[in-house]
């Protein structure tokens, strides 16, 4: 598939995203589109994400996740990149 039908396919992934308006639908959605251990995973991202901007250190996530210290980096290194990001996520 072409590059921008992919992101067609972003930009339509962030709209639904945005339509939903509960908790529950949220997670029907998301229990849908997901398997199990990709909802895991992302979750599991996010919990980095929040730590980070809380200022643990990469290796103490690492350690508290049992991940390797890469998966931590890439998300300091997107926070790094998009600091906006922040204030959504510390919400």
């Amino acid at each position: 598939m072409e590059h921008r039908q992919h992101d067609n396919f972003k930009k339509e992934l962030i709209h639904n995203l945005a339509e939903i308006q509960t908790d529950k639908n949220m997670r029907r959605f998301l229990d849908i589109l997901l398997t199990p251990s990709e909802f895991d995973e992302f979750s599991r991202r996010l919990q980095i994400l929040k730590r980070l901007i809380k200022g643990k250190t990469q290796r103490e996530i690492a350690k508290d996740f049992g991940v390797c210290i890469a998966t931590v980096e890439r998300g300091a290194g997107e926070l790094n990149k998009k600091t906006k990001v922040k204030g959504i996520i510390s919400r």
